[in-house]
């Protein structure tokens, strides 16, 4: 690893952020101060859009708390109960927690206190919150990372190997997988979890005289022996290769052979339709036409389920995959942490945050029985709508989710 990465980050909702660098530096979330004269043009992007990052990271945090507790509402019914359900839940607890906990980070850091550093902003409880959430966010990211690969490799099984799909990935299993998720990266997690500690400075020598003797408090790695500079840079390769770079390209490789195995899927649904008898065409008399439309029905709404979580792995790819990337740059190239990652940390964060908020709207528009369920929770207004809608979710409750695979 490169000299000037020896303070890599603190992590954030993403699990990489800017640096607590050798020169004092109090981002957490992107407040770099620099030494290079030379300002280049993502240090232009980086001034232009902080002003910002905190307004619109707030904004999204509450809607995306809120789309991800109405997640959690509707995917525990009775009616949802699947074991894809069981990991979507998971995810949005997850996902729901991280924007919580980012939320009071960004009014403190960004829009009470601005993005400058001073002793009113930087204070000692403001920076035990952030080595918390450095540790926090990082287990928690990581969780649902590993959640959405775990529900790539149980969408790929119930639609490969059906028969043995609705035998091993059943709810029980699914929340086993949960559970196991949660354990293990906390447990991979331990590294980052030890690694930081809080320092404090005169903000006079800081960042100005007219600060004169009150203090600042920052959070950066431990790195005074060769033990801590040891876990400094196992916690780095952990991060970068187990909860980025690893899950990444495992939701590629599932991600093709989703793509591939619905397309296979569907060719032989197609000729087994082709080759068999529907209606004779005047009496309208059917041999088996019956069976073949809920047959068609059936294998339709597999397909738009497929479709849905495809969607929700390629967001989670798009958004990480970047990320890890640059994580991995950053520890090869000398100075590409301070010129290039750090710059991006508010945007990578800001996406983050978008991603973990916008499943609510994809169930919304591509899963019936979501919407139906959702409306019999929500929007029982008059006895109209309350008897259509009992009607609804006591069909779906039939129905149950076409053997623990559907939304």
């Amino acid at each position: 690893m490169n000299d000037d990465f020896s303070g890599y980050h603190i992590p954030n909702v993403t699990g990489n952020n800017s640096a607590v660098l050798d020169v004092f530096d109090t981002s957490t979330m992107g407040n770099y101060v620099s030494t290079v004269e030379e300002i280049s043009g993502l240090r232009k992007f980086e001034e232009w859009y902080k002003p910002i990052h905190g307004y619109l990271a707030a904004i999204v945090c509450v809607f995306g708390v809120i789309a991800n507790i109405l997640n959690i509402v509707v995917l525990t019914r009775k009616n949802m109960q699947t074991s894809t359900n069981v990991i979507l839940t998971g995810l949005a607890i997850s996902d729901g927690v991280t924007m919580a906990a980012y939320f009071p980070w960004a009014l403190w850091m960004y829009i009470i206190y601005g993005t400058d550093v001073s002793p009113k902003r930087d204070t000692l409880e403001c920076a035990r919150f952030q080595m918390w959430y450095a540790i926090f966010s990082v287990i928690v990211h990581s969780i649902s990372i590993w959640l959405t690969v775990t529900l790539a490799v149980f969408r790929f099984i119930f639609i490969r190997f059906p028969r043995r799909g609705t035998r091993y990935c059943n709810i029980q299993r699914a929340k086993l997988a949960v559970v196991i998720v949660v354990i293990v990266v906390t447990i991979v997690c331990i590294p980052n979890s030890v690694n930081y500690e809080i320092y404090d400075g005169f903000a006079g020598e800081i960042i100005g005289p007219q600060w004169g003797n009150a203090s600042v408090y920052w959070v950066n790695q431990k790195k005074n022996t060769d033990f801590q500079e040891f876990i400094n840079k196992f916690n780095f390769w952990i991060q970068a290769l187990l909860v980025k770079l690893l899950p990444c390209v495992m939701l590629t490789v599932f991600s093709f052979l989703l793509v591939k195995t619905m397309r296979d899927a569907e060719k032989r649904r197609k000729k087994l339709l082709s080759k068999t008898p529907v209606s004779d065409g005047e009496s309208g008399a059917t041999s088996s036409g019956g069976g073949n439309h809920k047959k068609n029905k059936k294998g339709n709404r597999s397909n738009r389920t497929t479709t849905m979580l495809l969607l929700v792995v390629l967001l989670f790819l798009l958004t990480e995959t970047p990320q890890g990337v640059l994580s991995v740059l950053s520890g090869l190239i000398k100075g590409f942490f301070r010129n290039v990652y750090t710059p991006l940390g508010d945007l990578i964060d800001i996406v983050a945050l978008i991603n973990n908020g916008i499943n609510f709207v994809l169930y919304c528009t591509m899963s019936k029985q979501f919407r139906d369920t959702f409306f019999n929770i929500f929007l029982r207004n008059s006895p109209g709508d309350r008897r259509k809608t009992t009607t609804t979710y006591i069909t779906t409750q039939q129905t149950h989710a076409t053997k623990d695979s559907d939304v």
